[in-house]
C-alpha cells in the first residue's frame, strides 16, 4: 500500500510534481559558477613557449652559477688579503718589542747585511753593462 500525493497535485520548489521515494532536485545556481573564456592566442603562446621557458630558466641559473662562482672568488682574495695583514702586523709587533727590548746586535747586523747586499747589487750591475 504506497500513498501518492500526485493525486493532490502539490509541486516542489524544482517545478515538477512530488514523488514518493525519490528526493527532491536543488536548483541549479548558474549565476555564480565559474565561466571560463576561451583565448586562442593564449592557447597558441602557451603550447609553443615551452622551448622559450626552458631556455629562460637556463638562462636564469646560468647567471645564478656566475653569481655565486664571482662571490666566492671574491671572498677569497678578501681571506687572503686579511691574511696577509695580519701576518704582515705580527711580524710588525715582533719587530717592535725587538726594537723596545734594547737587541741594537740584531739591528747592527740587519743593518750591516742590508749594506752589504746595496753594495752586491750595485757591483753587479756594473758587471752586466
Amino acid at each position: 500500500a504506497v500513498v501518492s500525493t500526485q493525486s493532490t497535485g502539490e509541486k516542489d520548489e524544482g517545478g515538477g510534481a512530488i514523488r514518493p521515494g525519490k528526493k527532491k532536485k536543488k536548483k541549479k545556481n548558474r549565476e555564480t559558477k565559474l565561466h571560463l573564456a576561451f583565448d586562442e592566442s593564449k592557447r597558441v603562446d602557451f603550447l609553443t613557449g615551452f622551448r622559450k621557458r626552458k631556455n629562460e630558466r637556463k638562462e636564469k641559473a646560468k647567471k645564478d652559477n656566475e653569481r655565486l662562482l664571482k662571490e666566492a672568488r671574491a671572498k677569497v682574495k678578501q681571506k687572503a688579503r686579511d691574511d696577509k695583514k695580519k701576518k704582515l702586523q705580527s711580524i710588525m709587533e715582533q719587530f717592535e718589542k725587538l726594537k723596545q727590548s734594547g737587541e741594537d746586535d740584531l739591528t747592527k747586523f740587519e743593518s750591516e747585511k742590508q749594506v752589504f747586499e746595496d753594495e752586491k747589487k750595485k757591483s753587479d750591475k756594473k758587471k752586466k753593462k
